[in-house]
């Protein structure tokens, strides 16, 4: 968390979420260099202005299960099912990025922009389908095996990733919630949300 007075160019009015930002550091340069980014618009080839339309969530799956190995795929299943949980309605084609370490093979990018915006957007849903529907409560364990079986994963793969996921947040969610950087209506948004929820 960065203290948002040390941010230069934010606008006017930001201060009445909290007097902090959550800042993610540069994954994409090393001591050797850059590394080749490219996000799933790119890969896609769709134009940023569309970046909610022309591809869903098992699509990015099956790129991330042929381009890329297991480990991305299992990382992309826990981050769709944990911003499923927050309600994070902007994870777009521009926020899920493949990165080309080794300057050859992609894995899938480090996250960015994990937020919660079912408490400042709470009739959005999803930003992208997952794989028939956007809405949140199409998220279903039914719903990702059919994913899974689409992009030629394990289904048991996905599954478990998913509801471990799911254990872990609602364990940590509960325990931690109040200690969060959160103010009373964004905890009390997530949680109605999460009651919705069919996992």
């Amino acid at each position: 968390l960065v203290p948002l007075e040390a941010i230069d160019g934010l606008p006017d009015g930001v201060t009445r979420y909290g007097a902090s930002a959550y800042a993610i550091r540069r994954f994409d340069r090393t001591d050797a260099g850059p590394a080749h980014i490219e996000d799933f618009a790119q890969v896609f080839g769709v134009y940023a202005d569309d970046k909610y339309e022309n591809a869903s969530y098992r699509q990015i799956l099956s790129v991330l299960a042929i381009e890329a190995d297991e480990a991305s795929a299992v990382e992309f299943v826990r981050r769709l099912t944990y911003s499923v949980l927050i309600g994070n309605g902007d994870m777009h084609l521009k926020n899920w990025s493949l990165i080309y370490p080794d300057q050859r093979r992609p894995i899938l990018a480090p996250a960015y922009d994990l937020l919660s915006t079912i408490a400042y957007i709470p009739e959005e849903d999803s930003a992208l389908k997952f794989h028939r529907s956007r809405e949140w409560e199409s998220f279903t364990y039914r719903e990702l095996e059919t994913i899974a079986d689409k992009a030629r994963l394990p289904s048991h793969l996905v599954i478990a990733t998913a509801k471990e996921t799911v254990e872990r947040f609602d364990a940590l969610w509960d325990q931690e919630k109040t200690h969060l950087p959160f103010s009373g209506e964004v905890i009390a948004a997530i949680d109605t949300h999460r009651k919705r929820l069919a996992v």
